[in-house]
């Protein structure tokens, strides 16, 4: 019988678990692939929903990144300089950054002489 010597795997350190199995997970991503083929974990993207109430109307706004106030006014069309954005009963400014699903009031200013 030939000595087995050299083909059996090195006895990896006791790591507390009772199996042990390398399966390379851990070093995914550590080194450059070798092939064409490469291998991505990405996380799910959500998407957030502003509301938005202007007067009788209601507007919706989806955004897949944090957004500004300003930039939620700019897709919809409304000139900054003519509301104040208003969650709850707290003014905010308009460079104020959405993280979240939010619902927003528009209130326009009045202006005149």
């Amino acid at each position: 019988m030939a000595p087995r010597e050299g083909f059996e795997p090195p006895r990896p350190m006791d790591s507390g678990f009772r199996i042990h199995r390398n399966t390379g997970l851990c070093d995914l991503g550590s080194v450059r692939p070798t092939s064409e083929s490469e291998i991505r974990v990405t996380g799910f993207e959500r998407c957030m929903k502003i509301e938005v109430r202007n007067g009788d109307e209601l507007y919706s706004v989806d955004s897949e990144v944090p957004i500004s106030v300003g930039s939620v006014l700019d897709r919809l069309g409304i000139a900054h300089s003519t509301v104040l954005a208003v969650v709850g009963d707290t003014i905010i400014p308009h460079t104020s950054i959405i993280t979240d699903d939010a619902s927003l009031e528009l209130v326009i200013v009045s202006s005149g002489g």
